[in-house]
C-alpha cells in the first residue's frame, strides 16, 4: 500500500484536466489519487476518464453535501482512504512535479510525533501562469505560531499545502465545521499538529489558483457565512490556541483576533447595511471603539462600491 493518498474533493469540472495533469507529472508515482464528486456534472467523470495511467479511484456522491457543509464533504472524502498520509487537494490547484518526490525524502526523517506538513506556495491564475510567490514558511513553528501569525496577516495558507497523518485526522474528528468552510483548515493544522511543530518541505512549491468560481477567489460571495465562520475561528482560538501558548500575552491574543476580524471586515466589503450593523455592535470581536468601527466599515464599503462602479464603466465602454 502506498503511503499517501491525495484526495481532491470535486465539484466543478473548470480546472479539473490541469490539476490531474500536475498530479499525473508527478516524477514519484508512489500515491493514489481519490476523486470525491459532490454531486458535480457529468464532466467530471469524464476529465478522470482521460487519466487511466493514474492509480485513481472515483467515487460520486449522489448528494451535493459541500452546498450544506463544505468540510463534511472534506471529511467523507478523506473517509474513503486508507493510507496514512492525506494531501486534500483542490479541483482547480496544481503541483510542482517533484512535490511527492520531496514528500517521500521528508518522510524518512520525520519525527513519529509529527503529523502535519506543507508546502510553499505560488499563486496561478486562471489560465495557469504564476503571478505571485508567496513568502517561504518557517521550516518549522508550532501550532500556536502558525495561528498568531495568521490572525496577525503575516502569510497566507491554503488547503492545499499540506499534507496530514489520517491518525491525526480520525483522533479529531475530521476537520471542523465552519460554514463556507471558512478557516476550518486552520483550526484543523492546529488540532492534528496535537502539540507538535509544522514541517515546512522547502523546494518544490504548490500552485494555488485564484480564480471566480471558488469560494476564495469570489470573497464577496458567502458573506453571513464567512463571518459567522470567523467568529467561531476566533472562539476556538481564545478557548484551545491561547491558553496553549507560553510566548504572547493574552493581551497580545485579543490584539491578534482584533486586527484579523478587522481585517475581515474590510477584506468582505462591500458589507450590506444589517451585517455592518453586526460587525460593529456590542459583542464584536473587533477591538476598536464603536465609533470608529462604524466609520471604517461605512468607508470600506463605500469604496468597495465605487471601485466595482468604476469597473462596470469600464467593461460597458469596451
Amino acid at each position: 500500500m502506498h503511503q499517501l493518498a491525495i484526495v481532491i474533493p470535486a465539484w466543478k469540472p473548470d480546472f479539473l484536466r490541469s490539476a490531474l495533469a500536475s498530479i499525473e507529472a508527478q516524477t514519484d508515482t508512489r500515491f493514489t489519487v481519490y476523486i470525491a464528486d459532490d454531486g458535480g456534472p457529468p464532466a467530471i467523470a469524464e476529465v478522470c476518464r482521460q487519466f487511466d495511467g493514474l492509480d485513481l479511484v472515483y467515487h460520486r456522491f449522489a448528494d451535493n453535501l459541500g452546498g450544506t457543509s463544505l468540510t463534511d464533504h472534506w471529511n467523507r472524502a478523506v473517509a474513503r482512504t486508507s493510507e496514512p498520509w492525506v494531501w486534500l487537494f483542490g479541483d482547480d490547484d496544481e503541483m510542482h512535479p517533484e512535490c511527492v518526490a520531496y514528500f517521500h525524502q521528508h518522510l524518512e526523517s520525520l519525527p513519529d510525533e509529527v503529523s502535519v506538513v506543507r508546502f510553499d506556495t505560488d499563486v496561478i491564475d486562471e489560465t495557469g501562469d504564476i503571478y505571485a510567490h508567496n513568502p517561504a514558511h518557517p521550516a518549522t513553528e508550532s501550532g500556536e505560531e502558525f495561528v498568531f501569525d495568521r490572525l496577525l496577516g503575516h502569510r497566507n495558507s491554503y488547503v492545499v499545502e499540506y499534507i496530514f497523518r489520517r491518525s491525526a485526522f480520525d483522533r479529531a474528528g475530521g476537520f471542523p465545521d465552519y460554514p463556507a468552510a471558512w478557516c476550518a483548515d486552520d483550526a484543523a493544522w492546529f488540532t492534528f499538529a496535537g502539540g507538535a511543530p509544522i514541517i515546512t518541505m522547502p523546494g518544490p512549491r504548490v500552485r494555488w489558483r485564484a480564480s471566480r468560481v471558488n469560494i476564495t477567489g469570489a470573497h464577496r460571495s458567502h458573506q453571513v457565512e464567512k463571518l459567522q465562520a470567523g467568529r467561531r475561528f476566533l472562539d476556538f482560538v481564545a478557548a484551545e490556541v491561547a491558553p496553549t501558548d507560553q510566548t504572547h500575552t493574552d493581551q497580545a491574543w485579543r490584539a491578534a483576533r482584533s486586527q484579523w476580524f478587522e481585517d475581515q471586515v474590510r477584506y468582505l466589503s462591500p458589507l450590506p447595511l444589517p451585517l455592518i450593523r453586526d460587525v460593529t455592535g456590542p459583542g464584536s470581536p473587533w477591538g476598536r471603539p464603536r465609533l470608529e468601527r462604524k466609520v471604517l466599515a461605512h468607508v470600506w464599503t463605500l469604496r468597495a462600491r465605487f471601485k466595482a462602479a468604476l469597473q462596470r464603466l469600464a467593461r460597458g465602454s469596451r
